[in-house]
């Protein structure tokens, strides 16, 4: 590929790229994709995600999630004019992500290019073959048997303290942002859409401010299932103990905010 500003590309997947003809920026930049939806216009600039697949000899086809945007930056310290591109952000998050072994997206190639003054950015990431959004499973759990609803609910508990953990808050965790591949031992659930993620050094805000995004968007959960679930977040496998004091004022404070 040619030369272009924080490039970084899987030398895996470089020689099937190759063959369609996408070993340069312009490459991407050009090539027709299937937008989602129209490319969101804000920031004074525009960004878009469409889906490509590219057929393989011997082998199944590569799904890929192509993100382009332009002038679409977030200022920081750092970048206090242009700003930085909120695709870079996503790629560092996705790559900080699978160094730790949780399940993301995995990048195929991120790079950027500027052109007659436009700062332009493409990530592409594999498709997560086999995974389910959680706001497509939620409807559906009403009708499941309490032990596959729990053993659900147990493993988002468990990957979104993981992630957390890790001093990352998402600040868009949405079921819809959350993927899950249902397994009959324990299922598999990553998380997407990671451009907006900030780290945040006080676990209780990280978990008040995500968790409470998240129950406010998932209607379908009874109580019973929503502290079933913070419970398991906060205690593992000790999760039959009593909520201490202070994690009762953070199950309140997540119940307010999600009545919003």
């Amino acid at each position: 590929m040619e030369h272009s500003l924080n490039h970084y590309q899987d030398p895996v997947y470089e020689a099937a790229l190759q063959r369609h003809g996408l070993d340069t920026f312009d490459a991407w930049w050009t090539r027709d994709i299937a937008w989602f939806e129209a490319p969101n216009q804000r920031r004074g600039g525009w960004s878009g995600v469409g889906k490509l697949v590219l057929p393989r000899e011997n082998q199944p086809a590569l799904t890929l999630f192509v993100k382009k945007q332009q002038n679409h930056g977030r200022r920081t310290l750092c970048h206090p004019f242009a700003g930085e591109p909120t695709f870079r952000r996503e790629y560092h998050r996705l790559q900080s992500l699978a160094k730790a072994g949780i399940p993301a997206p995995k990048v195929l190639m991120y790079a950027e290019s500027p052109q007659a003054g436009n700062q332009r950015a493409i990530l592409v990431t594999e498709n997560l073959h086999g995974f389910v959004d959680l706001e497509q499973l939620l409807p559906s759990m009403l009708n499941q048997p309490q032990h596959a609803r729990r053993q659900l609910l147990r493993a988002v508990a468990r990957q979104i303290r993981r992630f957390h953990d890790l001093g990352w808050v998402h600040r868009a965790l949405y079921p819809k942002h959350i993927f899950v591949r249902p397994d009959d031992a324990a299922p598999d659930v990553a998380l997407i859409d990671l451009e907006k993620a900030r780290q945040n050094l006080g676990a209780w805000r990280r978990a008040r401010f995500d968790l409470a995004a998240l129950h406010r968007h998932a209607a379908e959960l009874s109580d019973r299932d929503r502290l079933y679930f913070l419970k398991h977040y906060l205690y593992g496998e000790t999760y039959t103990r009593p909520l201490g004091w202070c994690d009762r004022q953070l199950l309140k404070w997540i119940t307010k905010r999600s009545k919003r």
